[in-house]
């Protein structure tokens, strides 16, 4: 997947490439391609945001904003369409504003792009690389369609290919890695970490927290007490604003006073791609070890659990 065609196109270093090496590029005839597309600096910015939307739902590609006005040569029997000569600057303010622009526009919003600006007296010129999608498909909120590149043209997708773009769509990963440390006779020190394993960032990220058969828990959570049929137990809930990457964990930390019998931590997660996950352990303190685990796919069902705990209490 290329995710630099500013380099490709022009040879050099993204920001490295000059106003005239633009210049340079258009001084002989160039066509547009399945990865490239030319916009006067006449062009609305509604007809950005449509031509993004078909590249990110596509193989990706560069939007060159500011290009010579478009002229047809007649070549045997075809017509093709070609750019050369000068440049026609856009009004459009700066990349910040354009960024802003698209971000409000595309829906889930493009996070790679890539924005080359040359801002002269006479109007600007805009480099806009666009790698294709890791999260497609995208739509353009101004017109509610999708978009596909095709050929040389930003068309409406039909419903079976926007159907197979959601199908394919890549979601993050999220786990949680709980850490129990013995402090004091009867109380541990719990650190629950959730994690997203994959290279989508996760966004909105929510989580439940439950445990049972402890006496009490401190924290600067607001834990509560809730009394349960088959076994009390101590809740917490909350979320983050904070994106989490793989390089950003969300920690969960409390102490916990236990009764010196098996005591069973719950955690379930989500975020606004991700449906609800979670995992839970069994803590033996008199083992000082983890005796069972299981997730919302594997291993024992918490009920179950639950009820061989009891059993062995009574």
């Amino acid at each position: 997947m290329n995710s630099n065609y500013i380099e490709t196109i022009f040879g050099k270093r993204r920001d490295k490439v000059t106003l005239e090496d633009v210049k340079g590029y258009f001084s002989t005839p160039q066509e547009e391609s399945s990865v490239v597309e030319f916009k006067s600096g006449e062009v609305e910015i509604n007809d950005i945001f449509k031509e993004i939307t078909a590249f990110l739902n596509t193989e990706g590609g560069l939007l060159i904003i500011g290009a010579p006005r478009e002229t047809k040569q007649t070549i045997g029997k075809n017509i093709i369409k070609i750019c050369e000569g000068e440049l026609t600057y856009s009004n459009f303010k700066n990349k910040d504003w354009l960024y802003q622009k698209i971000a409000s526009n595309i829906v889930p919003t493009p996070t790679d792009l890539k924005i080359e600006e040359f801002l002269t007296e006479k109007g600007n010129v805009f480099l806009i690389d666009i790698p294709q999608s890791l999260n497609p498909p995208h739509q353009c909120s101004s017109d509610g369609r999708y978009y596909l590149r095709l050929e040389r043209d930003a068309k409406p997708a039909p419903h079976g290919i926007v159907q197979a773009l959601f199908n394919k769509r890549r979601v993050p990963s999220l786990l949680a890695e709980i850490s129990i440390k013995n402090t004091k006779s009867h109380q541990d020190s719990i650190v629950i970490s959730i994690k997203n394993e994959s290279s989508i960032p996760a966004e909105k990220v929510a989580y439940i927290i439950e445990v049972y058969n402890v006496d009490q828990i401190k924290s600067n959570h607001s834990f509560k007490f809730v009394e349960d049929p088959v076994f009390n137990k101590f809740c917490a809930t909350g979320h983050t604003d904070q994106v989490l990457v793989q390089v950003i964990s969300l920690p969960i930390r409390f102490d916990l006073l236990h009764l010196g019998k098996d005591y069973i931590i719950f955690v379930g997660f989500w975020c606004r791609e991700l449906n609800f996950d979670f995992q839970f352990i069994t803590y033996s303190p008199i083992e000082k070890q983890i005796i069972k685990e299981a997730t919302f796919k594997e291993g024992e069902k918490l009920i179950d659990e639950l009820y061989r705990i009891k059993d062995l209490m009574e």
